[in-house]
Parts: structure tokens; sequence; C-alpha cells
């Protein structure tokens, strides 16, 4: 099994290396939020106020929508 804090160099087509990922929630972990769309759906917190979510992708997932990052 592979250490969550373990990062991985972007992989050419795969979402770490995908302008529309982002990692910011997750820290050193390899998951990222997929923000190439609005939320997909939408929770309501304790506060009773809804938020948006995202869907969650591990850094070797793919998609048709990939584009390259700038960095």
């Amino acid at each position: 099994m592979t250490d969550l804090d373990e990062t991985y160099a972007p992989i050419a087509g795969c979402c770490n290396a995908c302008r529309h990922y982002d990692r910011t929630a997750f820290g050193a972990a390899n998951y990222g939020h997929c923000r190439r769309f609005p939320p997909a759906t939408v929770e309501i917190q304790a506060t009773g106020l809804p938020r948006g979510t995202w869907p969650v992708v591990g850094y070797d997932d793919w998609c048709g929508e990939y584009a390259k990052s700038a960095g």
C-alpha cells in the first residue's frame, strides 16, 4: 500500500498533470478535486447552508476532458 503523504510526479494524460486537478484540500495525498465543471452535487452543512462538492479523483485517474497543466 502506498503512503498517503507520498506525492507522485505529474503523469502525462492523468489527473495529476491536468489543469483542472486541485489537490489543495488533500495536502500531500495523491487525491484531488476535478474542477472541470461546476460542483456535481450539493451537500447541506450542519449550519443548514448548501455547499457544492466536486468529484474526488486519484492522481492516476484520467478522462476525455484532460487539459495539460500550465505548471
